[in-house]
C-alpha cells in the first residue's frame, strides 16, 4: 500500500486524533512564521547627563535708537567769559571744563566763608581772644588803608576822565565830538553821563572822608568803607564806557585824533587796572572785617550748634556759588554750537554751549503681561538690522506707571540705556531688545522637554539593564526657560535621563531590549545604579 493511502486510512479510522494533530500542526506554523518572519519594534531612548547650567527668563520688543539727550547748557552768574575750553565737535565726559568765568569777587567769598568756618568750630585756646581782638583792630586798620588807597587813586581817576571827556584837547571833547558818527556820540554820551553822576557823587563822598581817620569809630570805619567800595565800582563802571566809547571810536574812526588815540587807550586802560585793584582790597577789607568780627564774637561767646551749621551752610553756599563760575558738562556727548567768545559778559541764562548726549536710548512698548516682568536696573542686549553681528549691552532706566490703552489693548512703555557707543548705530535705526528679567547660575538643569508630569507629580525618566520600559525619578522643579528647567530636588548632577524619545516604528527594529543612545558616552553603570537606588 502506498505511503498516503495509509495516512488517509489512518486520518479515516482516527478522526478525533487527526483533528488534534492538526491544530497542533497550525499552532506551530504561525509561531514558527511570527519567529522567522517579523521581529517585536521598541521605542529608541537618547540619553544625557543633569547638568550644572542657568536659567534666563527675558521678554523681547522692538523701536527705534534716539539721542538721551541734547540741552544748551547756560550760565547760572553774571561775570566775564575768561576762558573757553572745548571747540565745536569736540568730544567731553561730564564734568568736564567747558568754560570759566570771571569768579575773583566769588573766590575771595569761598575764602573768606572757609575761614569763618574753620575758625567758629576749632576750640578757644588762650591768647586767641587777644589775638582775636587785634585781628580784628588790624583788620579795621587795614580797612581804612584801603580807603586811603583807593582816595590817592581816585582825584587822578576822576581828573583825566575829565580832561579826556570835557578839556578841548580831550580825546572824547564836546568841541570834537561834533566829527564822530551818531553811534560814536552815542558812545561818548553815555561815558560823559557815567562821568556825571560819578563826579556828583564824588563831591559828598570825598568830603565824608576828609573827617575821618584810622582812630574813627569802628562803625564809621564800616560805613565809610562800604561807601568807598561802591563808588570805586561806580568809577570802574565810567571808566569801562570811556574805554568803549575810546575803542568805538578809533576802530570805526582810524582818522579820528589819531595822534592821540594811543595815549588816551593806554591812560584808560591805567586806570581801570588802579580802579580793579582797589575794588579787590576794599572788599577784602570789608570781608576780613565781618570774619575778624565772627571769630572774636565766637570766642567770646562759644559758638553753638546753631551757628556751626550756620556757617557750614554759609560755606556750603560760597562753594556751590563759586563753582557756578566754572561751565561744566552736564553729560558725556559732542559740542554742537558755542554762541559765545571770550571776554563776552555772560548774564544768568545765557547759552555758553550745546551739548548732544553720545549716550543712545530706545523705548519699548510691552503689553501688560511682559511689563510686570521688567524692573529699572534690568540687563539688555540690543540688536539692529541695519548692522548685522552687532550686540550692544543696555539696562532699563524707565518702566511706565501707567499703560497707553489703544484699539483695547494696553501697553507700558520702558526706556533702555545703552552702555556701549558705536559711531554706527544712529538715531532712527531699528532695535530689537531681549530684556533679561531672571537669570539664576549654577543650578542644576534639565532640558524642558525631559519632564514630565502625572496629576500633580513631577518626574523625570531613565533605563536601566534587562528592564524594556524607562523607571519614573520623582523631581521636585523651579524655574525655567524656553530651554532648560531648574531641578531643586530628586537627582544628582551627572546623573543620566532620558532627555528624548524615539518612538517606537521610526528607527531599525530590535528584539528583546530597547535601543539606548547617550550623547556623553555609552557606559551605563552609572545610570543602572542610580535609577536602583531611586526604586529600591
Amino acid at each position: 500500500m502506498k505511503p498516503h493511502s495509509k495516512i488517509k486510512s489512518f486520518i479515516k479510522n482516527h478522526k478525533f486524533i487527526s483533528t488534534i494533530i492538526l491544530i497542533i500542526i497550525i499552532i506551530a506554523g504561525y509561531y514558527s512564521y511570527k519567529a522567522i518572519f517579523t521581529k517585536e519594534a521598541l521605542p529608541q531612548y537618547i540619553m544625557a547627563p543633569v547638568q550644572i547650567g542657568k536659567i534666563i527668563q527675558s521678554v523681547t520688543g522692538s523701536g527705534q535708537v534716539s539721542a538721551e539727550n541734547q540741552i544748551e547748557v547756560t550760565s547760572e552768574v553774571s561775570a566775564k567769559i575768561t576762558s573757553i575750553k572745548v571747540a565745536v565737535g569736540n568730544e567731553v565726559k561730564a564734568g568736564d571744563l567747558l568754560a570759566t568765568l570771571d569768579a575773583k569777587d566769588a573766590s575771595i567769598s569761598l575764602e573768606n566763608a572757609k575761614i569763618a568756618y574753620e575758625k567758629l568750630v576749632e576750640p578757644a585756646k588762650k591768647g586767641d581772644v587777644v589775638n582775636a581782638e587785634n585781628n580784628l583792630t588790624k583788620a579795621y586798620s587795614d580797612g581804612f588803608g584801603a580807603i586811603s588807597n583807593a582816595f590817592l587813586d581816585i582825584p587822578g581817576i576822576m581828573s583825566g576822565l575829565k580832561d579826556t571827556l570835557y578839556s578841548r584837547d580831550g580825546y572824547l571833547s564836546d568841541q570834537s565830538s561834533q566829527n564822530l558818527t551818531n553811534t560814536g556820540r552815542e558812545y561818548r554820551n553815555t561815558a560823559g553821563l557815567s562821568y556825571d553822576q560819578a563826579s556828583i557823587r564824588y563831591a559828598s563822598i570825598l568830603e565824608e572822608y576828609k573827617t575821618i581817620s584810622k582812630n574813627s569809630p569802628r562803625p564809621v570805619i564800616e560805613s565809610m568803607l562800604e561807601k568807598t567800595y561802591e563808588f570805586t565800582r561806580q568809577v570802574a563802571e565810567t571808566i569801562i564806557d570811556t574805554q568803549n566809547a575810546v575803542t568805538f571810536i578809533s576802530v570805526s574812526q582810524p582818522d579820528y585824533k589819531t595822534s592821540t588815540a594811543t595815549t588816551a587807550s593806554a591812560n584808560i586802560n591805567t586806570w581801570l587796572g588802579q580802579a580793579n585793584s582797589n575794588l579787590s582790597s576794599l572788599l577784602s577789607a570789608k570781608n576780613t572785617i565781618e570774619s575778624s568780627a565772627d571769630t572774636l564774637k565766637n570766642l567770646k561767646e562759644g559758638a553753638d550748634a546753631l551757628d556751626i551749621r550756620s556757617e557750614k551752610l554759609a560755606l556750603e553756599q560760597a562753594q556751590r556759588t563759586y563753582d557756578k563760575y566754572f561751565i561744566r558738562a552736564p553729560f558725556a556727548g559732542v559740542i554742537g554750537k558755542i554762541p559765545v567768545k571770550i571776554y563776552d559778559q555772560a548774564s544768568s541764562g545765557t547759552s555758553i554751549a550745546t551739548i548732544v548726549s553720545n549716550r543712545k536710548i530706545t523705548t519699548i512698548p510691552l503689553n501688560e503681561v511682559d511689563a510686570v516682568k521688567v524692573k529699572k536696573g534690568n540687563k539688555v542686549e540690543l540688536t539692529f538690522d541695519a548692522v548685522q553681528n552687532l550686540t550692544v549691552d543696555g539696562v532699563v532706566t524707565e518702566v511706565d506707571l501707567v499703560g497707553t490703552q489703544s484699539q483695547g489693548v494696553v501697553t507700558y512703555n520702558i526706556k533702555i540705556a545703552f552702555e556701549g557707543i558705536d559711531q554706527r548705530i544712529l538715531p532712527g535705526m531699528s532695535v530689537d531688545a531681549n530684556v533679561i528679567t531672571q537669570e539664576k547660575t549654577g543650578i542644576l538643569v534639565v532640558p524642558t522637554g525631559a519632564i514630565k508630569g502625572k496629576g500633580n507629580n513631577t518626574y523625570v525618566e531613565t533605563m536601566i539593564e534587562s528592564v524594556t520600559s524607562p523607571l519614573q525619578i520623582p523631581v521636585t522643579t523651579g524655574e525655567s526657560d524656553d530651554t532648560n528647567t531648574e531641578i531643586t530636588d530628586g537627582i544628582e548632577e551627572g546623573q543620566k535621563i532620558i532627555v528624548r524619545t524615539v518612538a517606537a516604528g521610526t528607527g531599525p527594529a530590535s528584539s528583546g531590549t530597547p535601543t539606548i543612545f547617550s550623547s556623553f558616552g555609552n557606559s551605563q553603570r552609572g545610570v543602572i545604579q542610580n535609577a536602583n537606588r531611586v526604586n529600591r
